[in-house]
């Protein structure tokens, strides 16, 4: 009875710990996506494993910090949850905003004046009757603007490179996670299993020393019986004996002094005992 207590505790130990770990999935897995319909310059894609909106924003609209344009075109119960198989619809074709980052800094990188032009302004400015030196001024003063803006243009390129290599680890961090939740999931059911086995084992163990126990039980009874039977008719036939002993003693002496009353107790206890001796002696020894 004990070992069944204890195997109904395992059991519903073992189930509301499933239920504590299988919840968060439930409850992320209830997020969805829900594309708007197909037009012109959009299609539909399908989430694979290890793709984030970051990662599919820096494919589809050239620069990750645009992710949040995924929702013009579907609607995200979390957008920070998106799994494998989910479709997802993208424009085909995507105008980058006059403010992104990007766009800013392909417009830094740009030559601002060519050569060309710099040498038409110079002859323009002496048929004017500006002198070379204040064309040099000039010149040296423009240099300076140029320098401050490709020092910008730097800066933004190096914060542009800063974010790829942010995204790159927290998309390998993303991977290593899933990698390790699919290993945690596994696990989760295979000590479901060799535990549901183990159960088993142990149920039927129960079972079968049940049986043996029944069986034992019912003959040790059956052979008390016998042995009570035995030992009556055997203290039967001890008092029968004795009884033809007096008769005949009786018979060749003549009548026999009456037993007392101690003296027959003393006879009846020791022919008690002798009979218990005997059958104590005969079920411990028989059952060896």
């Amino acid at each position: 009875m004990k070992i069944m207590k204890c195997l109904l505790f395992l059991v519903i130990v073992s189930c509301f710990g499933m239920s504590l770990i299988l919840t968060p999935f439930t409850v992320g897995f209830a997020a969805t996506i829900t594309p708007n319909p197909v037009s012109q310059d959009t299609k539909l894609i399908t989430i694979k494993a290890g793709d984030t909106l970051w990662f599919l924003a820096g494919v589809y609209l050239k620069d990750p910090m645009l992710w949040g344009q995924f929702k013009q075109y579907n609607h995200f119960t979390d957008p920070d949850l998106i799994f494998p198989g989910e479709r997802l619809l993208v424009p085909t074709t995507f105008q980058m905003p006059a403010d992104s980052v990007r766009n800013i800094v392909d417009v830094l990188q740009k030559p601002v004046v060519s050569a060309e032009v710099i040498k038409e302004i110079q002859t323009k400015l002496e048929e004017a009757g500006v002198s070379l030196v204040s064309i040099n001024k000039m010149v040296g003063a423009f240099e300076v603007r140029v320098g401050v803006l490709e020092n910008i243009s730097s800066g933004l390129r190096d914060q542009v490179k800063a974010g790829d290599d942010r995204y790159a680890k927290t998309n390998a961090k993303i991977n290593q996670n899933t990698n390790h939740l699919n290993e945690l999931t596994d696990k989760v059911a295979e000590n479901q299993s060799d535990m549901q086995a183990e159960i088993s084992s142990v149920l039927s163990q129960v079972s079968d020393l049940q049986e043996k126990l029944g069986s034992q039980q019912q003959a040790i009874t059956a052979k008390i019986a016998a042995d009570t039977q035995l030992i009556v008719q055997r203290v039967e036939g001890n008092q029968a004996v004795m009884s033809g002993l007096k008769q005949k003693i009786e018979a060749e002496q003549g009548p026999m002094e009456e037993l007392s009353k101690g003296k027959r107790k003393f006879v009846a206890l020791t022919t008690v005992l002798g009979g218990f001796v005997w059958f104590v002696v005969n079920v411990f020894g028989g059952g060896n």
